[in-house]
Formats: C-alpha cells, structure tokens, sequence
C-alpha cells in the first residue's frame, strides 16, 4: 500500500511506464430566537418556520448558519457532525417546508417554501461534505480558500501530479492499479480529514486551511479515478 502524503515508489506504476520522482477573526454564532409561530404562538416542528399547527411559513432569521437550521451542534468542535443525525434532521426539516406541500397556499407562501428548501439543501450539500464544511466554518472565522490557493506541501503536489499521470496512462488492462490508486487515496483522505478535524477543534484556522487545501486535491484524485472506472468499466 502507498499513500500520496508519503513519498510514492517508481515500482508501484511500472505497468503505466512513469517513473515516480518525490519533491520535497472570532466567530459568533447565531442563535435563532424564533422558536414558536408568531401567528399561532405554537412551537416549529423544527428550526425551520414553517407551522403544520396553523399551516403559515415565515422567513428565517437573518444570518442563521447551516448548524442552527439544521439543529446540529456548532460548540465544541462545528467539523464533528454526525452524518446520520445531519440527514435525519435534513429529512424532517425538508418534509415540513417542501413546495409541494405549500402548492395550495398563497404565492407568497409558496415562495417562502422555495426559498427555505433551497437553504436547507444547501445547508446540507455543505455540511454533509468534508471539504465544503470546512471552507464554510472557516470562512466564518475570516479564513477563506480560493482557486489560486496552492498546496505548500511538495511531496503531495509531486505525488498528486503523478497520479494524474498514472490514471491518464491507464488503459482497461491496468484496474488493478488504479484500485490500488483508489484504496491509498481513500486512506489519505481519511487521513487528511482527520487533521482537519483537530485544527479546527484547536482552532487553528491557518493550519486547518493548509490541510483543507489537501483535501481538495485529494477529492481531485477520486473524481478523476471515478471518471476513469465509468468509462473503463
């Protein structure tokens, strides 16, 4: 087994003919003060405004962040989600405010329901992927990533742009490789998602934007070798 964290070995890819070559602010949380229908007084079925007592939808507070509408917790650590927990939360809020079941109210209301899903399934997309969870919490503690932020780490770049090579080179007769590929990179993305963990735990939102750009040329790898074992296979 080889990693791309580590120094890769030339005999790994030999089918594919490439010699390998190593290279060495504070946040504040919104909390939503909106806990009952204002036009009932009855507590939301969830942190969404919509009301099943009354049947009324209103808009959400401003500036809620995707932990409080999806009623995960932020404190101690807001890259630690419990997945199973985000997509219940996710399928109960979404049952309460989905356009269809709001198709029979006012224009205004409808509206409403469209804009709440349309929040909600993208307060799920982020929190439910590592790398977009981890831009978002860090963009909001005045750390952001763009394109033109490059891996400083020389022995991944290197190696990550090998593996390019290496599945380009690829043909039907090399899956074993590109499996191999597939299980090493999955155990570094494991591995890099877990450090990115840590540092924003210990809110080390430098440190923790360095191993978030890992992990989005790590995703890099795995889209690539999905795209080359839907046309290969």
């Amino acid at each position: 087994m080889y990693s791309l964290l580590r120094p890769l070995r030339p005999a790994v890819f030999a089918r594919a003919r490439i010699q390998l070559q190593c290279h060495q602010p504070a946040y504040l949380r919104f909390q939503s003060s909106v806990s009952s229908c204002p036009s009932c007084h009855k507590p939301f079925p969830t942190h969404i405004p919509a009301c099943t007592s009354c049947w009324s939808i209103h808009p959400l507070p401003p500036n809620i962040s995707h932990h409080d509408l999806l009623d995960v917790p932020y404190d101690p650590n807001p890259f630690a989600v419990n997945l199973s927990t985000l997509k219940n939360h996710f399928r109960k809020a979404q049952a309460f405010c989905h356009p269809d079941a709001w198709a029979s109210k006012s224009p205004k209301e409808l509206d409403l329901a469209h804009t709440l899903s349309s929040k909600l399934n993208e307060a799920y997309q982020c929190l439910s992927n590592p790398l977009a969870r981890a831009e978002y919490i860090l963009k909001r503690n005045g750390v952001s990533i763009s394109e033109s932020d490059h891996l400083q780490d020389m022995t991944l770049l290197a190696n990550v742009m090998e593996a390019r090579e290496v599945i380009d080179a690829c043909t039907p007769d090399d899956i074993s490789e590109i499996h191999q590929l597939k299980d090493a990179n999955e155990e570094d993305t494991k591995e890099v998602i877990a450090e990115v963990d840590s540092l924003i735990s210990e809110q080390k939102w430098q440190e923790a934007k360095a191993a978030a750009i890992k992990l989005r040329y790590l995703q890099g790898i795995e889209r690539a070798i999905k795209r080359w074992l839907d046309q290969n296979t």
